[in-house]
């Protein structure tokens, strides 16, 4: 699945979507507007996050211009905003001159890498190697 939104980020930000995307171990990757929590951009699947009383339903839904649009994404993508303002909720409490610049989240089953930025928020899905 790889989607876009009509307010696409600028080519060399799309760009290093598509290298992140590439690496060994990526199982996806998304891209929000930081201030709209907007999903802009994704690819891989997204569904492996949703339990299996959750996705009883469809896997996916047709989407703007056709698109196949992932069930779960705005859900995650509103999850992942959430997360991103309440750590930095946290980091300005602290020292209201700071700002996060990366969370790592590791489950059982995954790594989340994710980078807020000044417009975007940046998230990189890794599955979890077997310990």
């Amino acid at each position: 699945l790889t989607g876009t939104k009509s307010n696409a980020p600028p080519s060399n930000v799309s760009d290093t979507m598509a290298r992140l995307s590439g690496k060994a171990g990526v199982k996806a990757t998304m891209m929000l507007d930081r201030s709209l929590n907007t999903v802009l951009q994704t690819s891989g699947s997204f569904s492996s996050f949703r339990s299996l009383d959750n996705s009883r339903n469809n896997a996916s839904t047709s989407g703007e211009n056709g698109a196949v649009k992932e069930e779960g994404v705005e859900e995650f993508a509103a999850m992942i905003w959430n997360f991103v303002n309440s750590a930095g909720g946290l980091v300005h409490d602290l020292d209201a001159e700071d700002d996060v610049k990366l969370l790592r989240l590791r489950t059982k089953k995954h790594e989340l890498v994710i980078v807020p930025d000044a417009k975007y928020i940046f998230i990189v899905v890794h599955d979890t190697p077997p310990a």
